[in-house]
């Protein structure tokens, strides 16, 4: 493949991924190993709030999440796994006896592909592509044009399986905890007027029944804020800045919900933001966020 091609099938990717202000926090180099969901048992286990379909030959399932839309396949030549975002695109493929993790965006492309000993890493952008080859103990590269963002994809592409780690771990497999549906659902960082008693972060809870909030708390950078009280099901709770003492940075922030255990509930985190307009799931929940009126304690459209 020349760099022409490269370009060309960058450009096709480009196209097909949008929305570049979400991004997700990296903290490993190491390359994912192994399968997240191990048999047929436990993947019926995986609670759907989108579609799923079973048959002798078939069980797909797909599961809306605040990390974004998940997709798990399983087939007699095995287990297809998927997590889309506004901006990229993961999958972990264990079918036909081969073991393949790939990472997609809008600026890159990287595929680890395993079979047996061998392991062979192809990472493409517009500037270049570098193609790795190891087995045996033994090395072999191949690289042309500018590939300096070779190792942030690796890291990207560990995060982000670690991630469908955490959704299956959620979503209530056996010995695992209850995925609690308690989400930021809107943000308004730049508001008309005075900012201090403009800015909100809304939370929204799609869970059956009621939720206990003692404990939780948001993060903004060093700012933290403890949360109380209970939140019921399809309830609105709009936190203020004069409440919380959270400033939302009009050039980007990154927000995150933490329950009381300390694990990570939800995040968002935005580049830029227009004055009078707030970032906002929709549909309520689990949609993806975007630019819209804000809507403190109302149904986001």
């Amino acid at each position: 493949m020349n760099l022409g091609d490269v370009a060309m099938v960058a450009s096709i990717i480009a196209g097909l991924v949008s929305v570049p202000f979400i991004a997700s926090t990296v903290s490993s180099d190491a390359m994912p190993t192994g399968m997240l969901v191990l048999n047929m048992s436990d993947v019926s286990e995986i609670p759907s709030e989108m579609s799923r379909s079973f048959s002798n030959e078939k069980f797909e399932q797909t599961y809306q999440t605040p990390f974004g839309k998940f997709r798990v396949v399983v087939t007699p030549e095995g287990v297809y796994q998927e997590l889309l975002k506004p901006n990229r695109k993961v999958v972990v493929d264990q079918t036909h006896g081969l073991t393949v993790w790939r990472l997609v965006t809008q600026d890159y492309t990287l595929e680890v592909n395993k079979s047996g000993s061998k392991v062979v890493e192809l990472f493409t952008s517009p500037e270049g592509y570098k193609e790795v080859v190891k087995e045996m103990g033994n090395r072999r590269e191949v690289v042309k044009g500018n590939v300096e963002k070779y190792e942030e994809a690796k890291e990207l592409l560990e995060s982000e399986v670690q991630r469908m780690k955490e959704i299956v771990e959620d979503a209530g497999l056996p010995g695992t905890e209850k995925v609690v549906h308690v989400v930021i659902n809107e943000v308004y960082p730049n508001p008309e007027g005075e900012e201090f008693e403009g800015e909100f972060i809304e939370l929204y809870s799609f869970e059956e029944g009621e939720v206990d909030l003692t404990g939780w708390y948001l993060e903004d950078g060093g700012a933290n804020y403890t949360l109380s009280g209970i939140i019921d099901s399809g309830e609105f709770k709009v936190l203020w800045r004069n409440e919380t003492g959270i400033a939302l940075n009009n050039n980007g922030d990154e927000i995150k919900l933490y329950d009381s255990a300390g694990k990570l509930v939800d995040e968002i985190i935005y580049e830029t933001s227009t004055e009078g307009k707030s970032w906002a799931r929709i549909p309520d929940g689990t949609g993806e966020f975007q630019e819209a009126d804000p809507s403190p304690g109302e149904k986001n459209s």
